[in-house]
């Protein structure tokens, strides 16, 4: 075994610990489903939470949640093609991410459990019924706290990010009532289109987290303007005839 691949056998420990475990509880809950609940009906010792939470058996046909129906064959492609990526990529993700390295992993699982569905039972099994909500199992589940899992690390930035973006808008509505006139630039990019005398306006009453992604956006103005200023064919007609 070569020193490259003894490298790797620990984060596919984990890949695989997680994504079994997974795939295991997906498995055995929908074999018990199917041994014990007749195709079509439902099970909920409590009458009074039946109206709102059930076990069924049903079969999908789809993808996760009762979506594209019909479509299992492409599906089983996309599950392992996305399981070959995983499996390609997970060793390249630093071990400090462990954030990434969970939600690929449950990811994977997600699409192995419904993938081993289609192939010896023909459908999904699904059998989680909440509400009028789609009718879910253990895989659907785990693909989608998978994405949550990957989205948590850029949660807490999503209210700053939100407020730049109000501010630019706003920033762009005073250059439009040329109120501060811009200095001329190449159209294409959001930044170019706001000048660096409106962004000092609309720094007053700014959060740090706010007044620094405006000030890196701000560097970026800046830069491009003085690129414009060096660039422009204005700016060495003065200078020619100045000579």
């Amino acid at each position: 075994m070569s020193s490259r691949f003894r490298n790797f056998i620990p984060d596919y420990n984990f890949l695989f610990s997680i994504a079994g475990l997974i795939i295991l509880i997906d498995q055995i809950t929908k074999w018990i489903v199917r041994e014990n609940i007749p195709f079509g009906q439902s099970w909920m010792p409590l009458e009074w939470l039946a109206p709102y939470a059930r076990i069924v058996n049903w079969y999908n046909t789809g993808a996760a949640f009762g979506l594209f129906q019909g479509g299992g064959g492409i599906f089983a492609v996309l599950a392992v093609m996305v399981s070959t990526a995983i499996l390609i990529y997970y060793p390249l993700i630093p071990r400090s991410d462990k954030f990434l390295r969970l939600a690929l992993a449950m990811q994977m699982a997600g699409a192995l459990g419904n993938l081993i569905d289609r192939l010896t039972v023909g459908a999904v099994t699904d059998f989680v019924s909440v509400w009028t909500f789609p009718v879910f199992n253990v895989a659907d589940a785990s693909i989608s706290v998978g994405v949550v899992i990957l989205l948590l690390p850029y949660l807490p930035h999503l209210p700053a990010e939100w407020s730049v973006f109000q501010i630019m808008k706003r920033a762009r509505q005073i250059n439009s009532r040329r109120r501060v006139t811009p200095h001329p630039r190449k159209a294409g990019s959001e930044e170019e289109a706001v000048s660096l005398g409106v962004l000092e306006i609309l720094f007053e009453d700014t959060s740090p987290i706010r007044e620094f992604i405006l000030s890196q956006r701000a560097k970026r103005i800046q830069r491009h303007y003085l690129h414009h200023r060096q660039s422009s064919p204005r700016r060495t007609r003065r200078t020619r005839n100045s000579s």
